[in-house]
């Protein structure tokens, strides 16, 4: 129980929860898969591998790095003394699933796996995929430094909840389990060190880890109830056979602050740091990523935005161009919106000039010409991402006409320009 409450006291996890993108499905399948084969090993039933073996297929078929289960699985049958037939039953399921969901896999399994393979391992070098990421004031084109992962994981975590993660790193009473989450740890950090790894979005990439950090966090909660009970049972006769109301207490105890830092947060939990940063504001004050998901543009700030905006009224919106090009088209937000934006290339040079396809179309088109000049302009409070368009208008002592702040840190502003 404690481990199930503890997911919904990661504000981060809690958030990610609503978006729309693949790296909750691979942490669903990634913990799937993962924990089906622990089933399997100790209660010893086949259909548990296979279990395993489909949830590793479709981990594999979501991303690229779902390919990072497999040392998991191998090495946790190799600790069990399991052998090649149990590795050959989770291998054939994770086939049949890969293939099932990737039709390139019907008609030339070499060009699609071929196509798959470099996709994931061509991300250091293919220039559309390296994402400038903000880490501490300073700009990097593709990975931070190696702590990066570590230290976003200390910081997004409330401090509670880190309290009962290295308590249940140590106590007894973890056993195997810790084990098999250092393996884990062991994998995915590992992979991420790796020079050819990007690292960005905070703790996106990292999510797989996440739900195993709150099954730690629940048996530290159950070792300092037990202590507590084992401490005060000797001189409290009532209490002796009242361990759980004991564990129940130190569950809330523990628990209580974070799930109130979730709701607190709504629904801008992606912007929560603790106090080891200083909250969002050192979060801000320290050159960290305050907000990278575009999470802040939800169908409250479209609707606030229309009233301001209505009509025909040109938007450059930066950042948010294909997002506003979906909204658009599912009618979320203004049909009249003329919408272009003007890219940058790396070298500060004017690039393409991209607007959406249609007031019905989800994608974007390049234009053949110059952009229109726009009467606003929407700014991400994502520094990595700004344009010189974006530098100018935060630096300027107008203030925006629309922002959405969190404890006075700005997530988004709108500037209007004539």
């Amino acid at each position: 129980m404690g481990a199930g409450i503890a997911i919904l006291a990661v504000p981060a996890l809690f958030a990610h929860g609503h978006l729309a993108h693949t790296d909750l499905f691979l942490t669903a399948f990634w913990f799937g898969s993962v924990a089906s084969l622990d089933v399997a090993i100790e209660r010893g039933r086949s259909g548990w591998f296979l279990a395993s073996g489909l949830l590793l297929g479709a981990a594999m078929a979501t991303k690229f790095s779902g390919l990072l289960v497999l040392p998991v699985l191998a090495l946790w049958l190799l600790a069990h003394r399991h052998g090649i037939v149990a590795m050959i039953v989770l291998l054939l399921a994770a086939g049949i699933v890969f293939v099932a969901v990737n039709p390139v896999m019907w008609v030339d399994p070499v060009q699609g796996a071929r196509d798959y393979l470099q996709a994931g391992l061509n991300r250091s070098i293919a220039d559309e995929t390296r994402i400038v990421t903000e880490y501490f004031g300073v700009l990097y084109p593709f990975r931070p430094p190696w702590h990066y992962p570590y230290v976003w994981t200390a910081i997004v975590l409330p401090l509670p909840l880190l309290a009962a993660i290295a308590i249940g790193l140590v106590a007894r009473r973890s056993g195997a389990l810790r084990a098999l989450v250092l393996i884990n740890m062991t994998v995915l950090y590992g992979a991420l060190a790796l020079p050819s790894a990007p690292m960005h979005d905070g703790i996106r990439l990292l999510l797989p880890l996440f739900p195993l950090y709150c099954v730690l966090a629940g048996t530290g909660i159950v070792a300092v109830g037990e202590w507590g009970h084992a401490l005060v049972a000797p001189r409290l006769p009532a209490v002796e056979k009242r361990r759980d109301l004991v564990v129940a207490l130190v569950m809330v105890a523990l628990l209580a602050v974070p799930l109130f830092r979730t709701a607190q947060y709504h629904p801008h939990q992606l912007s929560y740091f603790n106090a080891l940063v200083g909250g969002v504001e050192g979060a801000e004050e320290r050159g960290l990523e305050v907000t990278n998901l575009k999470e802040v543009l939800s169908r409250d700030v479209l609707e606030d935005l229309a009233e301001l905006m209505p009509g025909e009224t040109a938007i450059d919106p930066g950042f948010f161009l294909e997002e506003i090009c979906f909204y658009r088209a599912v009618e979320w937000a203004p049909e009249g919106w003329r919408t272009e934006s003007q890219l940058v290339k790396r070298d500060g040079t004017a690039g393409l000039v991209l607007a959406c396809e249609g007031t019905r179309s989800f994608t974007t088109v390049a234009l053949d010409r110059a952009a229109a000049e726009p009467d606003y302009v929407f700014v991400l409070n994502r520094k990595a991402q700004w344009r010189p368009l974006e530098s100018v208008l935060a630096e300027r002592a107008e203030p925006p006409v629309y922002e959405i702040a969190l404890r006075g840190v700005p997530l988004m502003r709108v500037y209007g320009i004539r």
